[in-house]
């Protein structure tokens, strides 16, 4: 099973270690998505495009991610990636917070966070 991952489950980001054990495919872009950052991500749909890391993972780190991403109001979805269909985590509330234009987490600007 593939996950596409956006924001702190990203490597280098504070909650990567979920996907210890997992095997990294690459980064890809998704389009039909906007980026929003107010102390946390989110994805929405929209016009924009959103950078992903694409992992394969087993049943257990999908179901921990999963677990604590269903928790905290986004939702699973399947989107297309260059690696095949992956799950992502949308937040379906609509937009909340600033738009980070170009879909990049690394874009965001962390200081004072």
């Amino acid at each position: 099973m593939r996950i596409a991952v956006y924001g702190t489950l990203r490597r280098g980001k504070p909650l990567h270690w979920y996907l210890e054990g997992a095997r990294f495919l690459g980064e890809d872009w998704i389009t039909g998505y906007e980026l929003y950052f107010d102390a946390l991500l989110y994805a929405v749909r929209g016009s924009g495009k959103l950078k992903v890391e694409v992992y394969e993972v087993t049943d257990e780190i999908f179901e921990g991610i999963n677990r604590m991403e269903t928790n905290a109001g986004y939702r699973p979805i399947e989107v297309s990636t260059k690696f095949g269909r992956a799950f992502l985590w949308e937040w379906p509330h609509g937009p909340r917070g600033e738009k980070v234009e170009s879909g990049d987490f690394d874009d965001v600007d962390l200081e004072g966070w």
